[in-house]
């Protein structure tokens, strides 16, 4: 796991050469082993190294292939490498590492050869004869790549402030992608919230010709490839047989490494699991991590943990976190996604990950179960819909009759998601928690509020949708959570806070080709009249004690509503006062402070609007992102 940033200046190469080494050095935490630099003219190549494969120096990078042309900048893990090398008789290596392997198959194939890789990867490789540059990224869009093109250059990096930029023009908002932000609390797809910065999508590959500065992307792979084809629809102990092996060989190849692997262990079904699997063929003593935090207020799963961990023997840790010092990592987590990023799941995901980093270098995580297999309510929701469309008039009709309380707009925004016109934006409603009535542009001043509300925050949903609309509802909602919620927000979350603290974290529930399996059942085997992940717990029933497998989940949320009325209330009011003065004409005091007087007040719940004004806020402070002239720019 690595940090990687590149730079071809169009012209003037003396006076980027200062910002090439910033880029490195603002990402120094996701590669803290080796720095390394290549130049070939008007090109710059830069690498962070977190060592996993081969330790040694051989398997530094940026990597130059032995004939010279081809130079490699690599972040992740490619499992099979050692498959590859076998199968394309790929010999007489300088290194152990799958970056060598990776570097000598592009070399053989071409790009084309990327179908090959089973892993998780972002990664560029420039061909010094033909002046190309490749970058490519991992197909389900595990790690991260973002690319831009201006006067300058072009530029890549795996986080937005290791683009290599020679002023300050990154720091532009970009409207356009405003509106998902307000609705999602993550921008969606390609954009980003700084104008001119794009996000490789997954299963992508851009090519750049250096000469012309003219790039093309290109899909190798996308979850919509088997929509059309002939469903899987083996017998119930097949797909059980199948899931299982599938599972156990993508645990199996994950345990590759030259440093100890270890697993986050919750105590749910998913990193249970993956516990099970790891400790059969891990060679030696498993480590399991598992945490209990003080703003949990007791809802752990801690005693369902210290039994998986028992029942295989690992070698288990139980980690206790304090958030006394909530303010610092609210911001700090902001600083490690480079925008106002607002799953507030990444701030005890960066706490663990922060403890067991001087532990271990490399763990496993349950990322994915849910979305393959159908494990969140609105899952069970959609499955019982047809049949509840006429009782959502009623209900509507019930909750006027009751008081203005917290749970009168909980379930206002319920009965309004399930009302939409359309499945695609009932789909968007159902994954956020906005209520409709309400409208989160409202914290801008009129005439950016104006801007901002002509772009649809619905569209990509919209496009997304389109595409599978022939599918049963279940398939059509894990295939837009797949090419949505994973990469912008869940993948995303998982990167920038394991990252943060040096550590690699791999998901095999992701593993391409389980995916591509389970991408072909039909969504009512996974979830037979609303029971969710109910083929996943028929795959484990002979892995997983049945208290696990159907044990009730006791996950926690994590309690900023309760921060944002008393730990947090100095931070948010510090934040406003600093971008009232420095940028007046952007944000509606008022409205703002109405919502916060609501929300403390405790007459209605705006914890999760409230979080994202404050993530905002910060991301505004730190970077100093301007708005356009209308908004009151600097």
């Amino acid at each position: 796991m690595c940090g990687i940033s590149g730079f071809v200046a169009r012209q003037g190469w003396e006076d980027a050469v200062s910002s090439c080494s910033r880029s490195l050095e603002a990402m120094r935490y996701r590669g803290p082993d080796h720095c390394g630099e290549f130049q070939d003219g008007h090109v710059w190549l830069g690498h962070l190294r977190l060592s996993i494969l081969d330790l040694s120096s051989a398997a530094n990078q940026p990597m130059v292939s032995t004939d010279g042309r081809f130079v490699i900048c690599y972040n992740g893990e490619v499992y099979n490498f050692a498959e590859l090398a076998q199968s394309l008789d790929i010999y007489g290596m300088r290194s152990h590492s799958d970056t060598e392997v990776l570097l000598n198959a592009f070399q053989r194939i071409g790009v084309d050869v990327v179908s090959q890789f089973n892993g998780m990867f972002a990664f560029a490789i420039y061909d010094r004869l033909k002046q190309k540059l490749w970058l490519v990224r991992d197909r389900l869009g595990i790690k991260p790549l973002y690319y831009r093109l201006d006067e300058q250059g072009f530029a890549f990096a795996s986080e937005v402030k290791g683009l290599v930029t020679a002023d300050q023009s990154l720091a532009r908002c970009d409207l356009s992608s405003m509106h998902e932000w307000l609705f999602y609390g993550s921008s969606l797809g390609e954009r980003t919230l700084y104008e001119g910065v794009h996000q490789l999508l997954p299963g992508h590959w851009l090519e750049l010709d250096i000469a012309s500065f003219e790039f093309s992307t290109q899909a190798y792979w996308s979850p919509l490839q088997h929509v059309g084809t002939t469903p899987v629809l083996d017998s119930t102990p097949d797909l059980v047989a199948e899931i299982r092996r599938l599972l156990e060989q993508a645990v199996t190849r994950q345990l590759v490494s030259d440093v100890p692997v270890g697993v986050f262990l919750s105590g749910g079904i998913d990193s249970s699991v993956i516990t099970a699997f790891a400790a059969r063929h891990y060679q030696g003593k498993l480590a399991t991590y598992s945490a209990g935090f003080d703003f949990d207020r007791g809802v752990n799963e801690l005693p369902k943990a210290r039994q998986v961990a028992q029942l295989y023997g690992t070698e288990h840790h139980e980690i206790h976190i304090s958030g006394f010092e909530i303010a610092d990592t609210v911001e700090a987590m902001v600083h490690h996604h480079d925008m106002p990023f607002s799953d507030a799941a990444n701030i005890p995901l960066f706490l663990l990950a922060s403890k067991v980093a001087g532990r271990t270098k490399v763990v496993l995580q349950g990322d994915g179960g849910d979305e393959l297999f159908g494990g969140y309510r609105r899952y069970t929701t959609l499955s019982y819909l047809p049949y509840l469309q006429w009782l959502i008039p009623l209900g509507k009709w019930a909750n006027e009759l009751t008081g203005r309380g917290l749970h009168y707009y909980r379930r206002q925004r319920y009965l309004n998601a399930l009302s939409a016109p359309d499945v695609a934006t009932r789909m968007a409603w159902l994954m956020t928690e906005e209520d409709g009535r309400s409208h989160p542009a409202e914290m801008f001043t009129s005439d950016l509020r104006r801007e901002i509300e002509s772009q649809d925050p619905f569209a990509h949903y919209r496009h997304c949708q389109s595409s599978v609309a022939e599918q049963d509802i279940l398939s059509q909602m894990a295939l837009v959570d797949s090419m949505i919620v994973l990469p912008d927000i869940f993948l995303q979350k998982v990167d920038r806070s394991t990252m943060a603290a040096s550590l690699e974290v791999r998901v095999p529930f992701l593993d391409h080709e389980l995916v591509d399996y389970c991408m072909q059942i039909p969504g009512f085997r996974k979830v037979p009249f609303g029971q969710k992940k109910w083929l996943l717990k028929r795959a484990l029933k002979d892995v997983l004690p049945s208290d696990i497998l159907h044990g009730k989940k006791t996950g926690f949320g994590v309690p900023y509503g309760y921060w944002l009325r008393g730990a947090l209330k100095p931070l948010f009011f510090d934040h406003l006062a600093q971008f009232q003065r420095t940028r007046p004409g952007v944000l509606e005091e008022k409205t703002i402070c109405a919502w916060f007087d609501e929300h403390a007040s405790r007459r209605r719940d705006r914890s999760f609007l409230l979080w994202k004004v404050l993530n905002f806020m910060i991301w505004a402070n730190q970077t100093g992102v301007r708005f356009g002239p209308s908004a009151g720019a600097l």
